[in-house]
């Protein structure tokens, strides 16, 4: 056998990731990447010089499923051209379909379960050979009660915490316990000590995420643990913004808004996602409460946090909707005046009670209340934009716009990543992960223009471009 050379190169083997879906399953996205450095890995984003191909899917609607199924195939057609390249299949829509993918997808190396992410060194070596499982879906629920080593895919500054996984609510449109199992609450000094090390490692904004954050600890104590942890993450060293997302209505309680209330560390933000506001409407979803209990909620917030910012979510198009109901809900929602707001129309999800419910309503008609609640709620948005104008803000700076290096960005408090508007900056000077101040100067439907205060003056011609149609 002939030896090495002492200088040549030994390449690592690399990788290549997809992830879909919520940013809950981008953790479990950032666990496997991590764990897969650790294993001599190399994290590449060029899929052509890959040895592992990655898709971390969702299966929670089967537009998502869809999406799932034409990343995994292209990806295979990569494959296909590069012999000795594996592709794995991971997450919710493996979980979901199981024994029916290795079938479908016979151009699938591994299918990983929503249980088996966390093992993927040991599969992928125990499917070296000829003969190896293909199919992993572990029987026993994932309960996240270790710190897991993370590889970030959010920026340096920023990252998600999930507490919790699973959910015990019942809606009878949604997936998520068949796919994800009853909820589990991670032991808080787990939760502490994965934000300590994310902290400690740079992390100046943590969004905590679950199916139900304000559940968090119930099945632990019998009652919501949330207030307990957002009072010991409010006290991080170095954390500026914690941010609490997808809040039960029911959950929001006046011991919870004490403490934000208290801590300026913890976002005057609320991501309640309600579904619709008809009493009907809601005990046939089986969400668990009713509208009166909804501006209860939304009193209390205002009480004890008068400057908050609340997104929901609504479904249109339910089974059972009628005309009537529709209007009830346009109307409420713009009395509500929600500073974000998602419409979806609902589409039937096999294995779900809200499949065999009367009443269906056509596709066509769903989607068509979709575009008319949308476009109330972007009046409403662009005018609580506009009180913005000529004030100062904090802003986290998020790098180079997207479009342009002539621009900043950033974000407000009330603006969470991902899913709400941006800050765009256009003068002055500011660092990447840090809190700034600026002058908001205009408004448009989603997104506000502002200048860094102290800064200089923007470039000719700039603002007349950003403007536009404002």
């Amino acid at each position: 056998m002939m030896a090495r050379p002492v200088n040549e190169a030994i390449s690592q083997p690399k990788v290549y990731p997809i992830s879909l879906g919520c940013a809950k399953n981008r953790v479990d996205s950032e666990i496997m990447l991590a764990l897969l450095e650790q294993a001599g890995w190399e994290i590449t984003s060029r899929p052509g010089e890959a040895d592992l191909l990655l898709v971390n899917t969702c299966g929670f609607i089967a537009s998502a499923c869809q999406e799932a199924i034409d990343a995994i195939l292209e990806m295979a057609a990569i494959k296909h051209n590069r012999p000795g390249v594996r592709l794995v299949a991971a997450g919710c829509l493996v979980q979901r379909y199981g024994a029916e993918l290795p079938t479908l997808l016979p151009e699938v190396d591994v299918f990983l379960g929503v249980n088996d992410f966390v093992n993927i060194i040991q599969v992928l070596e125990s499917a070296t050979g000829a003969g190896g499982p293909k199919l992993w879906l572990g029987q026993e629920w994932q309960k996240y009660q270790r710190v897991w080593p993370r590889r970030l895919t959010t920026p340096f500054y920023s990252a998600y915490l999930k507490i919790a996984e699973g959910c015990s609510h019942r809606c009878t449109y949604c997936t998520i316990p068949g796919i994800r199992g009853p909820y589990r609450s991670r032991p808080l000094k787990t939760v502490l000590a994965e934000a300590e090390q994310l902290v400690a490692g740079g992390v100046r904004e943590l969004n905590l995420v679950a199916q139900d954050t304000t559940a968090y600890g119930v099945d632990l104590t019998g009652r919501s643990q949330l207030p307990a942890l957002a009072l010991r993450l409010a006290a991080l060293r170095g954390l500026r913004w914690l941010r609490i997302l997808y809040a039960h209505p029911t959950g929001i309680t006046p011991e919870l808004l004490e403490v934000m209330a208290a801590h300026q560390t913890i976002c005057p933000y609320f991501d309640i996602p309600l579904q619709h506001v008809n009493d009907r409407l809601l005990r046939r979803m089986g969400r668990g409460y009713t509208q009166k209990q909804i501006w209860e909620t939304l009193g209390l917030i205002r009480e004890f946090l008068p400057q908050a910012a609340v997104r929901t979510s609504v479904i249109v198009g339910f089974p059972g909707e009628t005309e009537e109901d529709f209007a009830e809900l346009c109307q409420v929602t713009g009395d509500m005046a929600f500073d974000h707001l998602g419409v979806f129309a609902f589409q039937p999800e096999e294995g779900t009670p809200a499949v065999r419910l009367k009443g269906q309503v056509p596709a066509r008609e769903a989607n068509r209340r979709a575009r008319r609640l949308t476009s109330m709620q972007e009046k409403i948005t662009r005018q609580k934009l506009r009180r913005l104008r000529g004030t100062v803000q904090e802003v986290l700076v998020a790098g180079y716009n997207t479009e342009t290096e002539l621009l900043l960005e950033g974000r407000l408090a009330s603006q969470a990543p991902e899913v709400d508007g941006k800050v765009l900056i256009n003068a002055g000077w500011g660092e990447i992960g840090r809190l700034e101040r600026v002058r908001i100067t205009r408004t448009f439907t989603h997104d506000v223009l502002g200048e860094i205060v102290g800064g200089t003056a923007p470039a000719a011609g700039l603002e007349k471009k950003l403007t536009s149609g404002g």
